[in-house]
């Protein structure tokens, strides 16, 4: 862009003095040229291409051909690029305002994007030169097209924008903080907008107040008026009341008279109903307690089969186990009387060895003694559980 612009201030300054007489005016229309194309790029005028295009070795040529020549077509841009960022920081403040808003720096981020590039533009056609951006700014914002509060915004614009800048030319170009100016441009627009929607809120609320007096006040004539309509009324009306209210009470007798037998006969609809309906509750409740009283029968029933059954159950196992202890308690007799009669065929042999065999004697003498044992054991046994097979048996019969 640098030899570019040099290139083409070079051919400005130094053309004839018939072609211009102020060459340092003409740089300044330049650079309101190139302005005026970056506006028109940020608010979707004109392509991204063409502003690249304006910062390449033909920008003056291009200049020429597109008719945007005059301070008037960049306030015009300009003029559209304040109502959008306006409009944008109404966005805003609405979205601050509401309880639970989201995110509202997506409309700051957009603000933010466009700001820099108007002020890159501002910086780059002006290389870095606050005087001529003074003088730039002072042109565009004295056009018609910024009047109001579109001119008080592109004058507080320049302002901020000269309060940022140095006497630095290169300073300018290449360090300016331009995110930072356009975040405090930012806050100070949306406080403004901010503001100026409470101030109209307030207005309104006013305007409102004052209508609402108005609309009172007119219904307040509204009501004097029918009030005297009512009073021109009454006497004729009283006169007619008085005419109708002798057919109103014949009337009205008959009615009662109607009504007398229309509430006589509901009730005793009423009362047969009831009636009706307490002896159909009846015969539903009876029916119920003696479903209940058959369903715990049946359940009682089932219970004490079960308890039977279990029972029945119990007894034939200990009438098992009694089988059980008297087959062996027979054994065990069986085994014993064994014993004895093996004891018995063996006392003659003994007798016969006289003293010799004393201590065989003592060693046989336990066994006898352990079989009766044994004999006795198992009669208390069968003796103890018998009782307990009768007791099943008889259940089990009884069953």
């Amino acid at each position: 862009f640098g030899s570019s612009f040099n290139a083409a201030l070079h051919l400005w300054v130094y053309q004839p003095v018939s072609s211009h007489r102020n060459p340092i005016f003409k740089f300044v229309m330049g650079a309101m040229k190139l302005f005026c194309f970056v506006l028109a790029a940020s608010s979707g005028m004109v392509s991204s291409t063409n502003v690249v295009q304006l910062r390449g070795s033909n920008a003056h040529n291009l200049w020429k051909g597109t008719g945007a020549m005059q301070p008037t077509v960049v306030a015009r841009t300009l003029s559209k690029v304040e109502g959008e960022w306006r409009s944008q920081a109404l966005q805003f403040v609405e979205c601050n305002s509401e309880s639970n808003h989201g995110d509202c720096g997506a409309v700051a981020g957009t603000f933010q994007k466009s700001c820099a590039t108007v002020v890159n533009a501002v910086v780059s056609a002006s290389s870095g030169d606050r005087a001529t951006v003074h003088e730039y700014m002072g042109v565009v914002c004295d056009e018609p097209q910024l009047s109001g509060w579109k001119q008080s915004r592109c004058q507080n614009f320049a302002q901020a924008m000269l309060d940022t800048m140095t006497a630095n030319d290169y300073e300018n170009r290449e360090h300016l903080n331009i995110k930072g100016f356009c975040t405090g441009y930012w806050k100070n627009m949306s406080t403004a907008e901010g503001a100026r929607v409470a101030q109209e809120h307030e207005m309104q609320a006013k305007r409102l107040e004052a209508e609402k007096a108005l609309k009172a006040k007119r219904a307040q004539a509204a009501a004097e008026a029918a009030a005297a309509d009512a009073a021109r009324k009454r006497v004729k009306e009283e006169a007619d009341a008085r005419r109708k209210a002798a057919e109103a009470r014949l009337q009205e007798k008959k009615k009662r008279l109607q009504a007398e037998v229309a509430r006589r006969a509901a009730e005793q609809k009423q009362k047969a109903a009831e009636r009706i309906a307490a002896l159909k509750a009846s015969t539903e409740l009876k029916a119920a307690k003696k479903a209940a009283a058959e369903k715990k029968a049946r359940e009682r029933s089932e219970a004490a089969r079960k308890a039977a059954e279990a029972q029945a159950a119990e007894a034939d196992a200990k009438l098992k186990e009694a089988e059980k202890q008297t087959q062996e308690t027979r054994e065990k007799v069986l085994e014993a009387e064994a014993a004895k009669a093996v004891i018995r065929g063996a006392r003659p042999a003994k007798a016969s060895s006289g003293a010799h065999a004393p201590t065989h004697a003592k060693t046989a003498s336990p066994v006898p003694n352990k079989a009766s044992g044994d004999l006795k054991i198992a009669t208390t046994n069968t003796m103890r559980t018998s009782p307990k097979k009768t007791v099943a048996t008889g259940k089990q019969a009884s069953k």
